[in-house]
């Protein structure tokens, strides 16, 4: 059964029983029509909202694809009113979502293979829906912080799930690579790597280990595998001038050891859903543009949001994105359940942060819901940020954003 997308568009593309609206190649993103199709030389980072954790899709110059995290969470998680509404819709699995997503802006269409797929620590908020994702976009290359060879991960009941998929994938001919600090050999454009030169993946941390910036050599910050955020897999993606940053779910210490060898870049990617946002690590990255996953009320934390938008950290204006804004009760439920306990985390601040989140630090961002697309142009000059209906599949836009022209910034990895 054959399931429609009321879209408002010029077509319906019907493949393997999904229903997507498309663009042709080459038309000019407008608002209130569907994303046009990716073309060779650009670059495409989807930040895919489900409502219910962070998934990351992205489309190499050359076609080369990957996937950085599905993440799914139960409704029962958390207390009415914490997580915000399934996206599009609560009729399919999270994974499934997902999965969809990818065959709708997948270069190739026919055979939509996730050539990699990056598990950046062991939360269910990043893995839980990498199965269904698996079943609609199978993966080439399965990359996470401990491989084939390290059983030093947690045992419950998420990555117990986890470990399981991944042997029946490896056995249906997945290849399965432990993500190491340092290279930037694992991440790669399979297809004309020698058409774009300048483009490049540098694994910074993984595993509490952080890149030095000297050829792959590491060293190591944290010891104790206790707290899975710190293991969290991070890394910077160049093409030509253009830095984006992501870093999944790791924290302050981190943050602070692997910003020296990050350098400038256009996106940040806030780490740990926006609660984590150090001023030494902004100083150092001095991003035009912020991106955070939201799935939780008190994402981002406000005192994120202020160094987010704080001049005296680095100069120069910014925009910020969340994937989820005020959804139905959020505010509600801010202010009258959350309002003393995100207050008590927040020494220097004396004023009702419940409210000042609602009234003053909202406002202020560029956009607060829906998909968050990163667009690229072919040779990483400039770029746009798109922000995409997340209530149905026609991945119609809503609001463009720029053209921002990419920083020249000097790589301790090269041009």
């Amino acid at each position: 059964m054959i399931r429609m997308s009321l879209c408002s568009t010029i077509g319906i593309v019907l493949t393997f029983g999904l229903s997507f609206c498309s663009a042709a190649v080459g038309d000019d993103a407008t608002v209130g029509e569907t994303l046009p199709a990716w073309e060779e030389g650009s670059l495409e980072i989807h930040h895919i909202n489900t409502g219910r954790g962070d998934t990351t899709f992205f489309v190499f110059p050359d076609g080369t694809t990957m996937l950085f995290d599905a993440g799914d969470l139960p409704d029962a998680a958390r207390p009415t009113g914490y997580i915000p509404p399934r996206r599009p819709d609560a009729s399919r699995p999270t994974g499934e979502w997902i999965g969809r997503y990818i065959r709708a802006r997948h270069p190739d269409r026919q055979e939509p293979v996730l050539d990699f797929a990056v598990m950046s620590h062991f939360h269910g908020d990043h893995i839980n829906a990498i199965a269904d994702v698996a079943g609609l976009a199978p993966i080439r290359k399965m990359l996470d912080r401990a491989g084939p060879d390290d059983a030093s991960f947690p045992d419950n009941a998420t990555t117990r799930r986890y470990r399981e998929f991944v042997e029946r994938q490896v056995e249906r001919g997945m290849e399965l690579q432990r993500f190491q600090a340092g290279r930037d050999d694992q991440l790669v454009l399979r297809f004309a790597p020698e058409r774009f030169p300048r483009f490049r993946i540098r694994n910074l941390a993984v595993n509490g280990q952080v890149w030095t910036g000297e050829g792959s050599s590491t060293r190591q910050v944290i010891a104790d595998a206790g707290d899975e955020n710190m293991m969290s897999a991070a890394f910077v993606l160049r093409y030509g001038d253009f830095g984006y940053y992501l870093g999944a779910d790791l924290q302050e210490p981190m943050e602070k050891a692997v910003a020296p060898v990050i350098g400038p870049v256009d996106v940040h990617v806030a780490n740990h859903h926006g609660s984590q946002a150090h001023p030494d690590f902004l100083a150092r990255l001095q991003p035009r543009v912020h991106i955070v996953h939201v799935w939780a009320v008190i994402q981002p934390r406000p005192h994120v949001f202020e160094r987010l938008f704080d001049e005296s950290i680095y100069p120069g204006p910014r925009d910020v994105f969340l994937t989820n804004g005020l959804w139905p009760g959020r505010a509600e439920h801010f202010l009258e359940r959350y309002n003393e306990r995100v207050a008590s985390l927040i020494d220097d601040y004396k004023v009702e942060v419940g409210q000042k989140y609602v009234d003053y630090y909202m406002p202020k961002v560029a956009a607060d819901q829906g998909h968050i697309v990163v667009r690229v142009d072919q040779g990483g000059e400039r770029y746009r940020v798109l922000v995409l209906d997340d209530r149905d599949e026609c991945l119609t836009i809503q609001s463009i954003h720029g053209p921002y022209q990419s920083r020249s910034a000097v790589s301790r990895f090269g041009p």
